[in-house]
């Protein structure tokens, strides 16, 4: 009986010098939608970040443990699997419909922080875009944190390195070879080009503090964030399984550069960003994707990229407008006079909201987007420009209250885009965006997040 009673406060005394808990998080939005002609409703979107009312469905579900070993010291460790479109509702398949996005176990001791393994590691997002301007990766790496001793604001130096590898015959292959016992061959890994990322990011916060008013309320704050990337990819040889021909790839680099200042009022959710960017060689392709424009010597050569970005929300009483813009120019072919692979975009949002009661609201949303190739148009004796306009409107529920980021959201969505000859003669002759002036969009969604360490 005793041992019981000394066994039963040993273990009451542990779980409380550990404070541990099992956290669930999720991201999520689902649309579904029809063109009002009979057809699935699908993304119009000219430029590469347009407006987010006719993405595809997507979700997360977050699984975490954490623990507070003692005042200094804690743990986390975090699973999040990926639901990737199109569900199984749309082609009645169940495959190839799951993605990792963070698999890594996090401790921090005071003012250091440590991580290592499948991490997204990102920075601040433009919603209205569902798009992460400057920093965005998603490796299997490590990292480290570090946070100043607290002055009139906080300094934290964030340093990340992982790598990528897709599965592209200028990155991956296999071939044939005979085995050394017995008889037949088997499949040799060939070609073996991961990227490795690092990065390394500067925030430096602003707030008020005993020996210095920045602002008229402590609630009101600003950031400034410096930024910078390097990419390699190494060198290889493919082999063609058929031909028996030698494909040469020589080793290739990027760097990337940028900075983010971003003001808020501390009230509801109000706040302006702004970002610039710029990125040379292998840092102007996505990391997820595989570089399909190539320099004669199979890199990416001098391709380059400059960015300016533009963000916020403003919100009083029933009342609350969000914003987005940006204008980019990207040169793939850098040395090319023309090429469809260099052109410049710009793209602008904005959507006013009411509340017309505390727990339901409607929007509408104004887009323009353009995009100007470095290619002549011979009918026009111009070169070849697109533009479309973007109106769209939602009426939904929000069980949380009035707010522009107030989640969960439900309700009904309708969007027209309105495309110039420009915009329809950049799609194939058989497809009806090329053939129509005028596409719709309407449907039902529901969008939430909630307790996500990737969606703070």
């Amino acid at each position: 009986m005793k041992r019981a009673i000394v066994l039963t406060l040993a273990w009451a005394a542990l779980a409380h010098a550990e404070d541990g808990r099992f956290e669930y998080g999720s991201y999520g939005r689902v649309n579904t939608a029809s063109d009002l002609r009979g057809r699935t409703g699908r993304s119009a979107n000219l430029v590469d970040h347009g407006s987010r009312l006719d993405l595809e469905s997507y979700a997360e579900l977050e699984l975490r443990r954490e623990d507070r070993i003692d005042p200094d010291t804690t743990t986390r460790v975090v699973t999040t699997l990926a639901l990737l479109p199109p569900f199984f509702h749309s082609d009645g398949k169940a495959a190839d419909t799951l993605a990792l996005r963070n698999l890594y176990a996090a401790a921090t001791f005071d003012r250091l922080g440590v991580w290592a393994g499948s991490r997204m590691v990102r920075g601040d997002d433009i919603y209205l875009m569902n798009w992460w301007p400057l920093d965005n990766q998603n490796t299997v790496g490590g990292g480290v944190l570090y946070t100043l001793p607290r002055g009139d604001g906080d300094t934290v130096f964030q340093l990340h390195g992982g790598l990528q590898r897709m599965d592209d015959p200028s990155t991956y292959g296999t071939v044939a070879s005979l085995t050394r016992a017995g008889f037949g061959s088997t499949q040799v890994l060939s070609l073996d080009r991961p990227r490795t990322i690092q990065s390394l990011k500067i925030t430096h916060f602003f707030r008020n503090s005993e020996g210095r008013k920045l602002f008229s309320d402590d609630a009101r704050g600003a950031k400034i964030a410096l930024y910078a990337e390097t990419h390699q990819i190494s060198a290889g040889v493919t082999k063609d399984a058929n031909r028996q021909d030698l494909t040469p790839y020589q080793s290739d680099t990027g760097f990337l550069v940028g900075a983010q200042a971003s003001l808020w009022r501390g009230v509801r959710d109000t706040y302006v960003s702004v970002w610039v960017k710029y990125a040379h060689g292998l840092a102007t392709v996505d990391p997820l994707a595989t570089a399909q424009v190539f320099s004669l010597d199979r890199t990416t050569g001098d391709a380059n990229e400059a960015l300016a970005a533009v963000a916020g929300n403003w919100e009083a009483g029933d009342f609350a407008v969000l914003f987005a813009g940006y204008a980019r120019r990207l040169r793939r072919d850098a040395r090319a006079k023309t090429s469809w692979n260099n052109f410049d975009e710009a793209s602008v949002l904005v959507r006013p909201q009411w509340f017309f009661h505390q727990k339901a609201g409607v929007s509408v949303e104004l887009g323009l987007e353009h995009r100007r190739y470095a290619m002549l148009d011979q009918a026009a004796n111009d070169v070849v420009k697109a533009s479309q306009l973007r109106l769209g409107s939602q009426v939904f529920v929000s069980p949380w209250g009035a707010g522009s980021f107030k989640r969960p959201q439900l309700g009904m969505v309708y969007q027209a885009t309105v495309r110039d000859d420009g915009a329809r003669g950049l799609y194939p002759t058989d497809d009806v965006f090329s053939q129509r002036p005028v596409s719709h969009y309407a449907g039902i969604f529901a969008e939430w997040w909630f307790n996500s360490s990737s969606y703070p």
